[in-house]
C-alpha cells in the first residue's frame, strides 16, 4: 500500500507543475485578466508553507502511525 506522505508528495509535485505551467501560459500569450497574477503569486506562497509544515512537522508517534 503506498504512503500517504508519497501520495502528497506526487499531488504537491503535480500541482507546482502544473501552477508553473498556467504561470508560464499566462505570462506567454499576455491576454490574462489582472488578478490572475496576484492569484499565481498567492498560490505558490501557499504551496510553500504547505511544505515548509508538511516538511518541518514532527514525526509520526506509534500510535498514529
Amino acid at each position: 500500500m503506498a504512503s500517504l506522505y508519497k501520495m502528497l508528495g506526487i499531488g504537491y509535485v503535480l500541482a507546482v507543475i502544473g501552477l508553473l505551467w498556467e504561470i508560464f501560459t499566462v505570462v506567454a500569450h499576455g491576454a490574462a485578466a489582472p488578478y490572475t497574477q496576484t492569484f499565481a503569486v498567492v498560490a505558490v506562497i501557499g504551496f510553500v508553507v504547505y511544505y515548509l509544515f508538511v516538511h518541518f512537522a514532527p514525526p509520526p508517534t506509534e500510535e498514529h502511525k
